[in-house]
């Protein structure tokens, strides 16, 4: 599919993001248009939003002045890609008048929510939690809702978020699912046996076909006593927006505080960070009044920034984390570096990880 098949209002939106080709992963497209349930396995950065709100754009018509009943339902594991989503949604949106967008998730007092929320949306964007508060209080009507996409699946059920996701599926009329995982564990396998999704067009997008040619990944073993040292180093030499990660809270608070006292521009940013705080460390990060951002994985998800490079200082346990960390840099056809400490003790786990990101030897 090309982007002239699109109606006017999504050409214009599009020329104006300087986006003249569609990715591979939105080549699902057209099978989201003629209604089919699709599944898509693609690596972070490759333009999986897109690849859901553009069919769905293209398939809304305006509901006019009164309240507007949701046609969609995007479902995400976290507040801050809810808040991306939305964005996306708006800029795509800013050639035409008469379709809302809504975000409903925590961090936001429901009362307050629900006001805002009266006059409804075509496009709700929620965590799960949050929308089944909704569908309890009968804030949301999912009667006209007929498309449901699952954002970011695997983590949604890392997360827990496994029987939100049914409870909210099952509240659903008959619809179409479009599910995106950045990995395919075995428990997305079983998600998609419990939603009778196993005739649904599958998509994958090979992780080498990205990461090679875009980002560079450089590893460095550390001990406790050089590890600052070295990061010093890389900081030192680097003349992009550096997003650095840290496993633990203590760990993103204490580091954060070292490179203040260094006189760099940094935040940490954690989940107990409170999001008025975050949306604001956010927005200093796009605009470059801050240049390190220190975060768990609260930051893994949700951070779509171009020209980005990415220090892993503590590597997370599970594979999908490694995947959604280095997927924070080469986005939007960019090249990025992505630098990954390792002690001695995890030695052993470089050549599983080079594996992991298709790294040629």
């Amino acid at each position: 599919m090309e982007i002239r098949e699109f109606k006017e209002p999504l050409q214009k939106a599009l020329a104006k993001m300087h986006i003249e080709t569609l990715s591979e992963v939105q080549q699902c497209i057209p099978d989201i248009l003629e209604g089919k349930d699709i599944l898509v396995q693609a690596p972070t950065g490759s333009g999986k939003t897109l690849a859901y709100l553009l069919p769905v754009l293209e398939q809304l018509e305006p509901q006019g002045k009164g309240k507007h009943f949701p046609k969609a339902l995007v479902l995400v594991p976290t507040r801050e890609l809810a808040l991306q989503t939305a964005d996306t949604a708006r800029l795509l949106l800013s050639t035409q008048e008469g379709i809302r967008t809504a975000v409903l998730t925590g961090g936001v007092d429901i009362k307050i929510q629900i006001h805002s929320f009266s006059k409804g949306a075509d496009i709700v964007i929620a965590t799960p939690a949050r929308l089944l508060d909704h569908l309890r209080r009968h804030t949301f009507k999912p009667k006209q809702c007929t498309i449901l996409i699952l954002d970011e699946a695997d983590v949604m059920l890392s997360m827990g978020f496994k029987e939100d996701v049914l409870e909210v599926c099952n509240a659903l009329p008959a619809h179409q699912t479009l599910l995106f995982s950045a990995t395919y564990p075995k428990e997305i396998e079983l998600l998609v046996e419990e939603l009778s999704l196993m005739d649904a067009e599958r998509f994958v997008v090979k992780k080498s076909e990205m990461l090679e040619q875009k980002t560079t990944f450089r590893f460095f073993e550390v001990n406790k006593e050089r590890k600052n040292k070295v990061l010093l180093s890389l900081l030192n030499k680097s003349r992009k927006k550096t997003l650095i990660f840290v496993n633990t809270r203590n760990g993103v608070n204490a580091l954060t505080a070292y490179l203040e006292q260094k006189g760099y521009a940094v935040a940490g940013l954690h989940s107990e960070v409170e999001p008025k705080m975050r949306k604001t460390i956010m927005r200093e990060f796009r605009n470059g009044k801050l240049d390190i951002l220190v975060a768990t994985d609260v930051a893994s998800r949700g951070i779509d920034i171009i020209d980005l490079d990415c220090i892993l200082y503590d590597l997370p346990a599970a594979d999908e984390d490694i995947i959604h960390r280095t997927g924070r840099t080469s986005r939007a056809n960019t090249i990025g570096t992505c630098y990954l400490f390792f002690t001695e003790r995890e030695k052993r786990r470089k050549a599983h990880i080079e594996q992991l990101l298709d790294m040629k030897k």
